[in-house]
């Protein structure tokens, strides 16, 4: 599998926007075989909010020809609550447009409790290694084959 990584270019800092809040939440995307990975790096909190919508957005965007984003917070100092249900909220409304979204996440921690606590596992699954995250929801390796009795056959 060869990814194909886009760095900066997807997420410069929107007009108006402090160079610190650049700074203190990054992200990059990997295209890969079927899935489009999103690193998120930094702290995605309060302040960050603003660019971490803007963040999430375009990613969901670049996922629908994938149909699968798949966000590692594996290198994010902090994610508040509120970010948490911000991915939690737009998780449908992208599932409607054809991308599901995944969440890899090696430390279980505040996210999954908190996405847990809200009901929201459906909407928005955790997985603690990157390999189950990239592989949720895909169809199986070989397809299946449903063999439907007639009747009056053995």
């Amino acid at each position: 599998m060869n990814p194909s990584r886009r760095r900066g270019d997807l997420f410069p800092p929107a007009a108006g926007e402090p160079a610190d809040l650049c700074r203190r939440l990054r992200a990059d995307l990997d295209h890969r075989a079927g899935v489009t990975l999103l690193h998120v790096y930094g702290a995605a909190d309060a302040y960050t909010e603003p660019r971490w919508l803007r963040i999430i957005g375009i990613a969901i965007a670049e996922a629908a020809d994938s149909g699968h984003l798949v966000v590692d917070l594996s290198s994010a100092r902090f994610i508040g609550c509120r970010p948490i249900l911000d991915l939690a909220s737009r998780a449908p409304r992208a599932a409607s447009r054809g991308v599901q979204i995944s969440v890899f996440n090696p430390f279980p921690d505040v996210v999954d409790r908190v996405i847990a606590i809200a009901g929201l596992s459906a909407w928005l699954p955790v997985y603690t290694t990157l390999a189950q995250a990239l592989t949720a929801g895909r169809p199986p390796a070989t397809p299946v084959h449903v063999i439907v009795p007639t009747p009056g056959s053995r």
